[in-house]
């Protein structure tokens, strides 16, 4: 499967509205268009990155980066059903921890409800570990697991 990967445009608000809204409805009740408005007015300021995976010109999936005081987070990574199972995640993930390198981020993390095992382990698979528990964080009743990835140590800022 051909896939292209690229940042967010703004004829993309409305198919990662959807996505968003489909993977995460479960979790958040919430405005998913307001939120990929946003996304992509962070992508505008420089102070957001969102890395889009495109196949057969339809938006395959997606990843968000922000700066944070540690690094880099990552929000939201969300690929299509039919998608799934294709390397299009691994893909997303490894062009947004390179931009996360570009952007001088020593280390990116993010929380992943443990009751999650597959999403786990598809961090964990990728090398992020472990670093807490997060009480209460994603929804009542469901901590998150804070897992983060080094980037690069070299970028640490008490180098």
């Amino acid at each position: 499967m051909n896939v292209t990967l690229r940042g967010m445009q703004p004829s993309d608000l409305q198919p990662i509205a959807e996505l968003a809204q489909q993977a995460f409805k479960d979790m958040y009740p919430f405005d998913w268009l307001s939120n990929a408005q946003a996304l992509l007015a962070g992508c505008e300021t420089g102070k957001v990155f969102v890395g889009v995976a495109e196949a057969q010109r339809e938006v395959a999936g997606y990843c968000n980066l922000r700066a944070w005081p540690g690094g880099g987070w990552i929000d939201q990574i969300v690929v299509t059903a039919e998608h799934q199972r294709k390397g299009i995640g691994r893909q997303l993930l490894e062009y947004v921890l390179t931009e996360a390198m570009r952007r001088g981020f020593w280390k990116v993390s993010l929380i992943v409800s443990e009751t999650e095992r597959g999403t786990l382990a598809f961090f964990e698979s990728y090398g992020f570990r472990a670093e807490g528990i997060m009480k209460d964080q994603i929804r009542k009743g469901t901590s998150g697991v804070l897992l983060s990835y080094v980037t690069d140590y070299g970028l640490h800022p008490n180098q």
